[in-house]
């Protein structure tokens, strides 16, 4: 059984709001700091205008990548939506989404420029370990294992997950599946997309537990400083920054186990489990 779909919609839409909020909120702060060194440090003008140039365009990238989440997840839920109509038409996508392809391409570059990056990182980390030691090769495992684990949790969040998605939004959008998209399908792992979400979920009741030991753990030194008023808006900060937290991990691990779960739908539907 699905999670409900109207809990993806509000979450994507939360999603957005929050990002283009943040981006509004970076381009005003920006703004007003190059604004103000150039008035107090006129020798800066050239680089506030560089520093300004670089907060857009990353500002930019956060709030596309945000963009390309609300609207898979959106998608996604409309995708459940249409799975239990029963319908005999082929999934209409909202004019807002992209194609299935992109979303696919998205997730296979973020991967390989990852993969490329933490290969240099991985090299120059052997390489400073081994000149550092003073042997031929050296193998420094815990800032590796790092890396290896940043590597993986990417290619789940990113070339996983959204070609899990694009296999899926291109099998409803056709009312006759080929075999270029069957082949397809059948290349993902939905134990991957599954696992994941068990880590997600370890991982919200971890957070949660550490909130809580930290808030009661606080309690006192903050009271003896703001006082018994204060020590309770602290923590009552902490606890629904927990919240939070927990919400959205919970939210995202369903919707990885339900990614896993439509994925094995057609898999048996084309009889490849």
């Amino acid at each position: 059984m699905y999670t409900r779909p109207i809990i993806y919609k509000v979450y994507s839409i939360i999603v957005i709001v929050f990002a283009a909020l943040g981006f509004i909120g970076s381009i005003v702060s920006g703004f007003s700091f190059t604004s103000m060194l150039s008035r107090y440090f006129p020798f800066f003008n050239g680089l506030s205008s560089t520093i300004m140039v670089l907060l857009v365009i990353v500002s930019l990238l956060s709030l596309f990548f945000s963009y390309i989440e609300f609207s898979s997840m959106f998608t996604f839920a409309e995708m459940i939506e249409y799975e239990s109509s029963n319908s005999m038409y082929p999934f209409e996508k909202k004019p807002f989404v992209l194609p299935a392809k992109f979303y696919k391409s998205y997730g296979s570059v973020i991967f390989y420029i990852t993969l490329f990056l933490q290969a240099i990182v991985i090299i120059a980390t052997i390489i400073s370990a081994s000149i550092e030691k003073q042997a031929f090769i050296c193998l420094p495992v815990i800032p590796i294992a790092i890396s290896l684990l940043s590597l993986v949790l990417t290619y789940i969040v990113y070339y996983a997950k959204y070609k899990a998605f694009a296999d899926l939004l291109t099998i409803v959008n056709q009312k006759e599946v080929d075999s270029a998209t069957k082949e397809s399908l059948k290349e993902n792992k939905p134990n991957l997309l599954r696992g994941y979400c068990a880590f997600l979920f370890v991982i919200a009741i971890i957070s949660a537990i550490a909130i809580i030991a930290l808030t009661i753990f606080m309690f006192n030194p903050v009271s003896s400083v703001l006082g018994t008023g204060g020590a309770i808006a602290v923590s009552a900060i902490y606890i629904s920054i927990g919240v939070l937290l927990f919400l959205s991990l919970s939210v995202t691990g369903c919707y990885f186990d339900n990614l896993a779960k439509m994925l094995e739908h057609h898999m048996i539907r084309f009889k490849m489990i």
